[in-house]
C-alpha cells in the first residue's frame, strides 16, 4: 500500500510542477503510518519518563490493528496548525520578517494559534498599548486596554507584577517571591476579583493560599508573619504529606493537616508570632490557608486596595529557649536566592515602569496582515491570571468590530 503524506505530497508536487490535488490520499494517513505514530509515541514515552516506568510495576502493552482498514483517518491541513509566541524585544520583526512570513507559509499548516506568553510569567498583558490606569495620575494600578479601534497594534507587552507571590514561572523565570525577597517594604496580595466583593461566594468556601517548598524535611513549630494590609483575620497553618501509592508525577502533597495550634480564628495582622506545635514537627511543605479578610487596606476611593490578603514576609522554623525564631527560609531577590514559595494568586495592579522588554507579543493586527491565518479564524487566548475582567472584555469588544 502506498502511504503519501502530505509534506511528501507537497513536495513531490512542487518538484514536478503539479498541484496538491484536494481530499485526495495525501491528505490522509493511513495504516502504516498509524503504526509509525503509534511506535514513535511509544519510544518517546520511553525516553521522557525511563524512571517513573522502572519504579512502577512491569506491564505488557499490545497493539492491535489490520493491514489495509485503518482505525481512524485525519486531514492534517486540518488538524495540524502552527502557533505565534512572545519573545524578548525586537524578536517578533526579526522572526516574522516579510522573508520568514513567505516560508513559513510554504510549510502548508493552515490553522493558527496564538500563544501568551504573558500568562506563563505571570504579568499583566496590554494586549492594546492605547488604554487606562485606574490611577493614571500616577500611571499604576490596574490597567484596561482600549477596546476602540485605533492604530494598527504591531507589538504588545507583558508588566511585571510588584506584588509577586510565585518564586518560579513558566517563562522566562527570573521573576521572584515578594514574599521571601527580604524586603519587608514589598508584599504579596491576592487578586481582589477573587474576593467574595466581586464573586458572590464566601472567602472561605474558596480560600486563598500560600505554599511554601522548604527542598526537603525541616523540623517546624513556629512561624512569624508579617502582615500588610488587608490581613487575614482567620486562617489556618497546615503542613502536608503523601498518602497512598507512591507516584513520581504528583509533586504536591496529598493530603494537609492543621499544625496542633495551627487555626488562627482571631487574627490581628502586624507582626505575628505563633507557636504551631509543642514539639517540632518534620515536613516539607507547609501551607497558609486564609480563610477571612480583614477588609482593611491604605486610604484609596479604590475597593480593590481592600480586598483580598497581603503578606510583607514569612519566617519559619524553630523557637529556642529564648523565643527567638530560627528560621529556615532563604530570603533574597531572585529565583535562586530564595525558598519557593507559590501562591493561589496574584493582585494584577502593576505601573508603567514595570513593562519587561523580554515579554513582547505580536500584535492581533500585525498577525492578521501578514496572512499567517490563512484566512481562517485565529484562535485567541484569554489572559486570565493576571488580568482584568473589563480588560479582557475590552479586547473581544474591539475584535468583534473590527471582524467584518
Amino acid at each position: 500500500m502506498r502511504v503519501v503524506s502530505e509534506a511528501r505530497a507537497s513536495a513531490r508536487a512542487r518538484s514536478t510542477g503539479r498541484a496538491l490535488p484536494n481530499g485526495r490520499a495525501s491528505d490522509t494517513f493511513c495504516s502504516r503510518s498509524i503504526k509509525t505514530i503509534l511506535l514513535l509515541l511509544i519510544c518517546l514515552a520511553l525516553c521522557i519518563h525511563p524512571v517513573a516506568l522502572l519504579a512502577q510495576t512491569s506491564a505488557t502493552v499490545t497493539v492491535n490493528f489490520t493491514p489495509g482498514h485503518p482505525e481512524n483517518r485525519f486531514i492534517p491541513s486540518r488538524a495540524l496548525g502552527a502557533g505565534a509566541d512572545g519573545h524578548a524585544q525586537g524578536e517578533t520583526d526579526r522572526q516574522l520578517s516579510p522573508a520568514n512570513i513567505k516560508a513559513m507559509l510554504s510549510a502548508g499548516l493552515k490553522p493558527l494559534t496564538y500563544r501568551l506568553r504573558t500568562e506563563l510569567a505571570g504579568e499583566a498583558w496590554h494586549w492594546n498599548p492605547n488604554g487606562r490606569w485606574s490611577d493614571p495620575a500616577h500611571a499604576q494600578g490596574y490597567w484596561t486596554s482600549s477596546s476602540k479601534p485605533g492604530r494598527p497594534i504591531h507589538v504588545s507587552y507583558g508588566y511585571r507584577l510588584p506584588r509577586r507571590g510565585n518564586t518560579i514561572d513558566q517563562a522566562n523565570a527570573d521573576g521572584y517571591s515578594r514574599i521571601d525577597d527580604g524586603d519587608p517594604r514589598t508584599f504579596w496580595k491576592s487578586n481582589p476579583y477573587l474576593d467574595e466583593h466581586f464573586t458572590g461566594e464566601q472567602n472561605s468556601a474558596s480560600p486563598q493560599w500560600v505554599m511554601i517548598d522548604l527542598g526537603a524535611e525541616k523540623q517546624i513549630d513556629a512561624i512569624r508573619i508579617l502582615w500588610a494590609a488587608p490581613f487575614a483575620s482567620n486562617y489556618t497553618v497546615e503542613f502536608g504529606e503523601f498518602v497512598g501509592e507512591e507516584d513520581l508525577s504528583q509533586r504536591l502533597p496529598t493530603e494537609w493537616h492543621s499544625f496542633p495550634h495551627g487555626d488562627i480564628a482571631k487574627g490581628n495582622g502586624g507582626n505575628a508570632l505563633i507557636k504551631l506545635a509543642d514539639a517540632p514537627i518534620p515536613v516539607k511543605y507547609v501551607r497558609i490557608r486564609l480563610n477571612e479578610s480583614s477588609g482593611t487596606g491604605p486610604k484609596s476611593k479604590d475597593i480593590r486596595d481592600r480586598l483580598g490578603y497581603a503578606i510583607r514576609e514569612i519566617y519559619l522554623g524553630t523557637l529556642d529557649g529564648r523565643g527567638r525564631l530560627n528560621d529556615v527560609i532563604d530570603h533574597g531577590i531572585g529565583r535562586h536566592e530564595q525558598t519557593d514559595i507559590y501562591v493561589s494568586s496574584t493582585d494584577p495592579w502593576h505601573r508603567a515602569i514595570d513593562r519587561d522588554a523580554d515579554t513582547e507579543q505580536p500584535g492581533f493586527d500585525f498577525i492578521f496582515k501578514s496572512g499567517l491565518t490563512n484566512g481562517l479564524p485565529l484562535l485567541l487566548p484569554v489572559p486570565v491570571l493576571f488580568d482584568t475582567p473589563d480588560s479582557r472584555n475590552g479586547r473581544r469588544t474591539r475584535w468583534a468590530v473590527r471582524e467584518p
